[in-house]
């Protein structure tokens, strides 16, 4: 399949994940309940490799030599050497002894599992949750949808993606099903997730944004009216719709031929 040409908003998308680690020194990130924590260094490093990786500017083999990747974002070796084991927890490094840190194979389809697992576990928790809906998770959920729905028109694909990820891990929590819960939160941290979902693969423009924070609010309406069926299908749909979009793009940055119908299909 040959790759579409970039239009604007993802040759945007490029500048964005080209743009340097030390910008996004200052910014913070927030856990489930809306507290927000500063990221540390190694945190932030591995999210720039962990970015350069699934973009594909890094291949499966390359190696990634401590004292070069210290002298380029100018820290000592401390914080990068940590910033390797945090991506060997995500699956995206191998740390092999007296060889080094060496990029593990990436492939879209890969991707695309990690989507559909994500998919699978957060309908079944939407599911549960509608069935028999907690009112403090009602009431956080529908917190993410006004944040949602006020930052249509921010144009910050990122901010975006975020809220909608704590929306999704609040429905998680609403389910009461423990297992499942930790099934979620190993997903987000042992898996490339952690980077997928701060990287603007999707929410690129504002209508993308206005459908997704209507569907995210279709989902809770759902939930409050004790509906499974349609609590499902919204999320369903909201949760497809990032996967194939995230897909799209990084075929393009990947340069990777391939059916993506074939491969996103869960």
């Amino acid at each position: 399949m040959k790759s579409r040409p970039l239009d604007r908003s993802q040759k945007r998308l490029e500048q964005v994940m080209a743009a340097p680690l030390l910008k996004l020194a200052a910014t913070n990130d927030g856990d489930a309940d809306g507290r927000f924590s500063p990221r540390t260094i190694p945190e932030q490093l591995a999210e720039e490799l962990g970015a350069d990786i699934v973009a594909g500017r890094r291949k499966a083999g390359e190696r990634l030599i401590e004292l070069d990747l210290a002298q380029n974002f100018g820290v000592s070796r401390g914080p990068v050497r940590e910033a390797l084991r945090i991506l060997e927890r995500r699956r995206m490094v191998d740390l092999l002894p007296r060889r080094g840190a060496y990029v593990r194979p990436l492939s879209l389809k890969s991707i695309a599992d990690l989507f559909n697992v994500r998919l699978a576990l957060s309908l079944l928790a939407a599911r549960t949750m509608a069935t028999s809906p907690v009112e403090s998770y009602v009431e956080t959920l529908a917190r993410r949808c006004t944040e949602l729905n006020e930052m249509v028109e921010t144009g910050d694909p990122i901010a975006f993606a975020r809220v909608t990820t704590r929306a999704v891990r609040t429905i998680a929590h609403g389910s009461g099903n423990e297992l499942l819960l930790e099934l979620s939160i190993d997903l987000a941290n042992q898996t490339v997730w952690e980077t997928i979902w701060k990287t603007p693969l999707d929410y690129l423009t504002q209508n993308v944004r206005r459908e997704a924070a209507n569907l995210m609010t279709e989902t809770l309406e759902a939930i409050r009216k004790r509906d499974p069926e349609t609590a499902v299908r919204s999320l369903r749909l909201l949760l497809e719709n990032d996967r194939d979009r995230a897909l799209a793009v990084l075929t393009d940055l990947r340069k990777e031929a391939g059916d993506l119908s074939a491969i996103s299909s869960g």
